[in-house]
């Protein structure tokens, strides 16, 4: 005699069977340290390198739930960057106010841009009450 328990979700809605899901490797672990032992001691930035293909944007995403559960009073934004030929301004303000999510990223001068940035920016570190925004720029 065999007693079935209802499940409270359809097994194939589990992350395991829909392949949706994260695991916190031995190198994600290290980065949470680092960017935690930079949050510490109020170190401006640091350099992640890593080959192509190896997982940084997905340690990124990781990281920054991570950060949004241990300091839920913490902005962290993730731009993804692009390689041009030439240094432009311009593109580089424009995909900087996308990543913190302003309407118009392309709207106006350079000097708007940046100026728009910045006022984004202080916005979020006043809204959240911590004066700490991250910003991971991935560069592919």
């Amino acid at each position: 005699m065999s007693i079935q328990v209802p499940r409270p979700i359809d097994p194939s809605l589990h992350p395991l069977v829909t392949g949706n899901y994260r695991i916190a490797t031995p190198a994600i672990e290290e980065l949470y340290e680092l960017i935690s032992r930079c949050l510490r001691y109020r170190i401006m930035g640091a350099l992640i390198y890593g080959p192509s293909r190896i997982g940084k944007t997905r340690a990124i995403e990781y990281v920054r739930l991570l950060l949004a559960r241990n300091h839920p009073k913490m902005t962290s934004y993730h731009a993804q960057c692009e390689h041009k030929p030439r240094h432009a301004e311009g593109p580089f303000f424009a995909n900087l106010l996308e990543a913190v999510g302003d309407p118009e990223p392309n709207a106006g001068s350079n000097p708007a841009k940046r100026l728009r940035l910045s006022l984004r920016i202080r916005e979020a570190a006043a809204r959240s009450g911590s004066g700490t925004v991250l910003l991971f720029c991935d560069e592919a």
